[in-house]
């Protein structure tokens, strides 16, 4: 029996934080996540930055270092009450800042106020958009459909979540904790204790791969590109990231272009 559940360095659970807006307390909020060894996605907006110099926007990227930097549209429109050609500049300016920040393409996305339609997840798709985090709870599954990828929960609920994730037995089925919100909503010292306990409460853990949002989604993509021979025993990897699977309860990696064969 094959099962897919397995990444990087045989872990078995996920975890990754998101936070939107690019607030200054994104700076503390990295640095924790630094300090305990796990990831996050930042999603922000362009128009922040859009007077900025492009040795400033270094500075300002040195903010996110280990992290992934991602879209929120230029200036946080609803995209519900944008019409199509405003809702492409907004992803396509954003990208276009945020590129200049980051050093390397941003195709990552979390919806301004969690809004998304059918519609919006095309033009999203349209713009280079592989992946788009809602604000809707849905657990702790990995997306059936990356565009409209559902949160575990908000760091405002996280304690109860965390306690629920590591007790659960099946990381077959529930193999990822995502917890997003707001650094903005730290306010005093006692907020910033909160996420950090948080953060720590989930770190370290050997069973653990510590992801951002972009890293997941091209490991994902990674295991689904494995061509597989009929019988099951030989295992080709095309992509340029090694990936894991399971055998019979036996770990197997497939190194990135190579052929496994049991």
């Amino acid at each position: 029996m094959i099962q897919y559940s397995v990444f990087p360095e045989g872990k078995r659970r996920i975890v990754t934080f998101s936070f939107d807006d690019g607030q200054n307390g994104d700076r503390r909020l990295a640095d924790i996540f630094r300090k305990y060894g796990v990831k996050g996605t930042f999603h922000l907006n362009g128009s922040m930055y859009k007077n900025m110099s492009d040795e400033e926007l270094k500075a300002r990227a040195a903010w996110y270092d280990g992290m992934e930097i991602s879209c929120h549209t230029y200036s946080h429109l609803s995209p519900l009450v944008t019409s199509k050609t405003a809702l492409v500049t907004e992803i396509m300016k954003d990208r276009e800042i945020l590129e200049r920040m980051a050093g390397y393409p941003v195709v990552g996305m979390s919806y301004p106020y969690g809004f998304y339609s059918d519609e919006i997840v095309r033009i999203a798709e349209d713009c280079g958009i592989v992946y788009s985090r809602t604000t809707k709870d849905n657990g702790f599954g990995l997306p059936v459909n990356f565009m409209t990828w559902h949160p575990s929960c908000k760091h405002t609920t996280a304690e109860t979540a965390i306690e629920t994730f590591f007790q659960r037995n099946d990381s077959v089925r529930s193999p990822l904790l995502y917890i997003w919100g707001h650094s903005f909503e730290f306010k005093t010292e006692e907020d910033w204790a909160r996420i950090e306990s948080i953060v720590a409460s989930v770190a370290g853990r050997d069973d653990t791969w510590y992801a951002t949002n972009i890293e997941i989604y091209r490991y994902t993509e990674a295991v689904k590109r494995l061509v597989i021979s009929t019988d099951e025993k030989t295992f080709y990897n095309p992509s340029v990231l090694d990936v894991y699977i399971e055998v019979d309860r036996k770990e197997v990696k497939i190194p990135a272009g190579q052929t496994v064969r049991l």
